[in-house]
């Protein structure tokens, strides 16, 4: 598999940095992880082919990670170049199903086709599913209620998404011994804001999950230039490999 960092900030317009977004691509699969606003824009910037994407997995309902649901069902629905009929999974919380009825409602005309086939799941925590060589296990976080994060494995190795949470052991139950963790970092040590991580708290979660490689990502303004400082601060209970998530960049578990 392989992660592309579409956008590593948060909800405020900040150079560089995009809404939360992340495309895995695997042989079969291609995963959009959450897609904020400009998301759509950033799979063209990064020559990547959202035409492509056959699933996607949603944390919460933020619209700083949803909002570009509208503009990619819009665009599959015009592209000629797009082979029909298309099928999306979906996979997103509790009440998911509720809110895209609304936006649906609001954008009919706009993006109802019958070429585009929309199968949307609604899981909860320790929730797994299959989707061709990709096994994708929902996790509690603590953020907004009904919020997940993701585990997703295939038979070579696995990534696994907090998305936006607070401090939890639940983290560990879900991405236990995974090979990437890609984890919110929102704010520094020094500012602590509920329902989001610090860089000390990060360090103590990808210790006691085990994993190889950390990614942190989902950075405020306040957390920017701070690159030094959140390693260090990291580095104080984790000892594998720290990657601070630019928009473009790509990894490999």
């Amino acid at each position: 598999m392989k992660l592309t960092v579409l956008g590593s900030g948060s909800l405020f317009p900040y150079p560089n940095r995009g809404n939360s977004g992340y495309l895995i691509q695997s042989s079969k699969t291609t995963i959009l992880l959450d897609g904020g606003s400009g998301t759509l824009r950033k799979i063209a910037d990064f020559g990547l082919d959202y035409t492509s994407i056959n699933v996607i997995c949603y944390t919460h309902l933020h619209i700083d990670h949803t909002i570009d649901l509208i503009p990619l069902l819009f665009a599959l629905k015009n592209d000629r170049n797009v082979k029909k009929p298309k099928r999306i999974q979906i996979i997103a919380p509790i009440s998911f199903i509720n809110f895209f009825n609304k936006l649906y409602k609001i954008y009919y005309n706009w993006i109802h086709t019958d070429d585009i086939i929309l199968d949307i799941n609604e899981l909860k925590p320790k929730d797994t599913l299959n989707i061709e060589n990709i096994r994708i296990t929902a996790g509690n976080t603590n953020h907004t209620k009904n919020s997940l994060s993701y585990k997703i494995d295939n038979s070579i190795n696995s990534i696994f998404y907090t998305g936006d949470t607070d401090f939890t052991k639940d983290l560990v139950l879900t991405g236990k011994n995974s090979d990437l963790v890609l984890m919110e970092c929102s704010f520094p040590d020094n500012n602590k804001v509920d329902n989001h991580l610090t860089p000390i708290e990060c360090g103590k979660l990808a210790q006691m999950i085990n994993c190889k490689k950390l990614i942190l990502t989902h950075f405020f303004p306040i957390n920017e230039d701070n690159d030094d400082l959140i390693i260090n601060s990291v580095r104080k209970h984790y000892n594998g490999q720290i990657i601070l998530a630019k928009d473009g960049n790509s990894y490999i578990p």
